[in-house]
């Protein structure tokens, strides 16, 4: 075949559904196609289920706070090899509160006025703990980093 003859192949991946809601038999194609034509050259289909259950398995997620109030999430999937993909994600804490606060989520999560006043509690001993522990390097003036104390 002449190298001007040869087709253009491209991978392709597409969730092919029974209708517009999710059902058990929801599926995704995986295969070449032509790219030109749209012909599909060779194609494999697997359950979204099984597909949905082999990524989560290798899904690993963690979240921390930083000294400064920023909360950061990462999510990091791993295939074989350490770390294949990571995503971080920071948000100050006082935005996140917000959002949380904003009457859409509350409604959607169905907050209670109990619920609004065990988080007002958690927030305030979480404020005074930051309180105490500042006063305590303010006073000392030294060390300027809570790592050096150890030392």
């Amino acid at each position: 075949m002449a190298v001007a003859a040869r087709q253009a192949i491209e991978p392709f991946a597409e969730r092919v559904g029974l209708g517009n809601a999710r059902t058990a038999g929801d599926l995704f194609r995986f295969g070449y196609r032509d790219s030109e034509t749209g012909t599909v050259v060779a194609a494999i289909e697997i359950p979204a289920r099984v597909l949905e259950e082999a990524i989560s398995s290798n899904l690993t997620s963690s979240c921390r706070l930083t000294p400064d109030g920023s909360l950061i999430s990462e999510l990091s999937f791993e295939c074989g090899n350490p770390s294949t993909g990571t995503s971080k994600f920071s948000m100050p804490i006082d935005q996140l509160i917000r959002a949380t606060l904003a009457p859409p989520n509350l409604h959607m999560e169905e907050a209670t006025i109990a619920d609004l006043r065990t988080m007002l509690q958690r927030l305030e001993e979480s404020t005074n703990a930051v309180r105490d522990t500042l006063a305590h390097y303010v006073q000392d003036k030294e060390p300027k980093c809570v790592g050096c104390a150890a030392k």
